[in-house]
């Protein structure tokens, strides 16, 4: 999906740092995915799954073994860090869509 992204956009934007780095979703790199979904469907403390099956529905995208920082899949043009604001995703996106310089200031990027 992130490569028909690429193709349709003059502009991509990794928003975030799971855009970014792949955030906290990356830190299931070091499981392998089996065990990932056999502790989430089966063996999660509190969970009824009483048929003891792991989703598999054709309709939902599958999980790849590894979760990937956009830029190693395609160009990224622009990288907003952390969790932006609104405030610093409305800035980027008026910049992009005025053909200006995407600059943001340290102080809509602090969280304090």
């Amino acid at each position: 999906m992130l490569e028909e992204f690429r193709k349709s956009c003059d502009v991509l934007v990794a928003l975030g740092d799971c855009a970014i780095s792949g955030g906290i979703p990356a830190m299931r790199n070091n499981v392998p995915l089996r065990e990932c979904l056999e502790q989430a469907y089966l063996g999660a403390p509190g969970l009824w799954n009483p048929a003891a099956v792991i989703p598999n529905d054709p309709e939902l995208p599958l999980l790849l073994n590894r979760i990937y920082p956009c830029s190693e899949v395609v160009k990224v043009d622009v990288s907003i860090p952390g969790c932006p604001p609104a405030e610093a995703i409305g800035q980027a996106l008026t910049a992009a869509l005025a053909g200006r310089p995407i600059q943001l200031e340290y102080g809509v990027l602090k969280y304090d």
